[in-house]
């Protein structure tokens, strides 16, 4: 009895670290990965900071932004990903909209961040799943009206940015 105890114990004990290994957690205004934490922190009433900090370099950023609902954004979607020749971390915030109108009790806008030095690249209004996977360029032409409406342009020969987010509205 003793042995089928300490035998299921084991199990649940290895089943809960195989759940939590490469996880990604949300909780409340912080979203953090085995490497990386990402916290929201109001700056202001109309301002809010994002801080990044690289859990295994030991590398902390924070980059300040003016948001409505400021006081109460919280993160949504993480990923991680590749624009035109560069690592990105893309992280998409909700910000609640105090509205009448069920349609508009929330406002989600993506920011894109460099993964090696965290610095801050574009932002899109909108969610990430709205966003291409892949810069314009990497498409058929015969795709184009298929793909979400926000598109990644590459600015070759820009020292400050890689790429920037446009929208493109589809027939």
């Amino acid at each position: 009895m003793k042995r089928r105890l300490r035998c299921s114990v084991l199990i649940l004990l290895l089943g809960s670290a195989t759940q939590s290994a490469g996880q990604t957690t949300y909780n409340g205004s912080t979203v953090e990965t085995p490497e990386l934490r990402i916290e929201h922190r109001p700056v202001g009433d109309d301002w809010f900071e994002i801080g990044l900090t690289d859990k295994v370099a030991g590398l902390r950023v924070g980059h300040e932004f003016e948001g409505e609902g400021a006081n109460d954004p919280s993160p949504f979607l993480l990923a991680h990903g590749r624009y035109c020749d560069t690592s990105v971390i893309m992280l998409t915030v909700e910000y609640p909209w105090r509205h009448d109108l069920p349609e508009f009790q929330r406002v989600l806008s993506t920011f894109a961040f460099s993964q090696s030095d965290f610095a801050f690249i574009d932002e899109a209004y909108g969610t990430l799943t709205d966003i291409a996977l892949a810069e314009e360029t990497a498409y058929d032409r015969a795709d184009l009206d298929m793909l979400p409406p926000i598109r990644v342009r590459c600015l070759t020969g820009q020292d400050e940015k890689p790429f920037e987010f446009f929208r493109q509205e589809t027939k």
